[in-house]
């Protein structure tokens, strides 16, 4: 049966063991979203099957349970898809799943609706394990060249503030027209997660700060979650070296896999590709990692025809 996890340590030992280990049902990521005024349930089975679940708020009181990059599945075990289903119907609307894979939605009987991933459906996670001379060999040639260039052009890399990253981060909305997450969320993050955990990292180019990204480490994995830079000195490429100087740092840490975050996927006709995020799928692409695409999201239905008009109610506002 599902129990209520209150054991920090093998939390953690369990979810970080896991390949490519996903610091979204990490113990520090749900004490950041406690920290956000949300309710967290960690929910084990057995040891089996483990699942991270955050109290999201709806209008008019209503409320939906989002699991971000899970269950994760140690063993599988029969019975554990619909007995969460049941723990998480507790008043909910719905629960939200952005799966790594199809095993919870294959373990669920009945009440499943197609939904908006939250988390990017596609990544280009880069094997750090090999030496620095098997990471340079398969990138592409232009982000050789534009590493180089950014060491020849004077470029440092060092220790960012949240400060500047805030500052890049309203030019780089600007520019891109990208979703971005309130500055007080930014602040939060840096300031309540364990510094083991997040690490900002920037690039100074003749004094000034023209590009920072915020890494996450957890388990073996370094996540690039959040980056930006300036409209300024581009001519520089200061965004390349900041990638190779963080990739460096993380691999004598000890981490195995550098996970760039979102990208498309190959095919245009794909549901997750977007026109916005072809020049940063491009840079991306260029470091040489390995395409890595995630299930559909999904919702497990708890209220069927309330669910319909929230369904309703919130493809409008996205049309507005």
């Amino acid at each position: 049966m599902w129990q209520e996890a209150d054991d920090r340590r093998r939390w953690d030992d369990i979810v970080s063991a896991q390949p490519r280990a996903r610091f979204l049902q990490s113990w520090e990521w749900g004490e950041f979203q406690k920290s956000l005024g949300r309710t967290v349930k960690r929910l084990s089975w057995n040891g089996d099957v483990v699942a991270q679940a955050i109290k999201m708020p709806l209008p008019l009181s209503k409320y939906y349970w989002y699991i971000p990059h899970g269950p994760l599945v140690i063993k599988d075990s029969p019975d554990w898809g619909d007995a969460l289903k049941e723990t998480l119907n507790d008043g909910a609307l719905f629960s939200r799943v952005d799966p790594i894979s199809k095993t919870f939605h294959r373990s669920v009987v009945g009440g499943i609706g197609s939904a908006p991933a939250t988390q990017p459906r596609c990544t280009y996670v880069l094997d750090i394990s090999r030496t620095e001379d098997e990471l340079l060999s398969p990138m592409h040639q232009k982000t050789r060249y534009n590493i180089r260039l950014a060491e020849k052009c004077g470029v440092e890399i060092n220790e960012g503030s949240i400060e500047e990253f805030l500052r890049l981060n309203k030019e780089t909305k600007a520019r891109g027209q990208f979703a971005s997450h309130p500055d007080a969320y930014y602040q939060h993050m840096a300031s309540s997660l364990p510094k083991n955990f997040i690490r900002i990292w920037q690039a100074t180019y003749q004094g000034r700060v023209i590009a920072s990204n915020i890494i996450i480490t957890f388990g073996d994995t370094a996540t690039y979650t959040h980056g930006a830079s300036s409209n300024q000195h581009r001519d520089v490429m200061a965004p390349y070296l900041l990638h190779w100087h963080t990739i460096q740092s993380v691999k004598k840490q000890g981490m195995r896999c550098y996970d760039f975050w979102g990208v498309n996927p190959k095919d245009p006709r794909h549901g997750a590709y977007k026109e916005s995020w072809q020049g940063i799928t491009r840079f991306k692409e260029g470091f040489g990692g390995a395409l890595v695409c995630y299930p559909r999201s999904f919702d497990v239905i708890y209220h069927f025809w309330l669910y319909i008009v929230y369904t309703i109610a919130r493809n409008i506002r996205r049309k507005i």
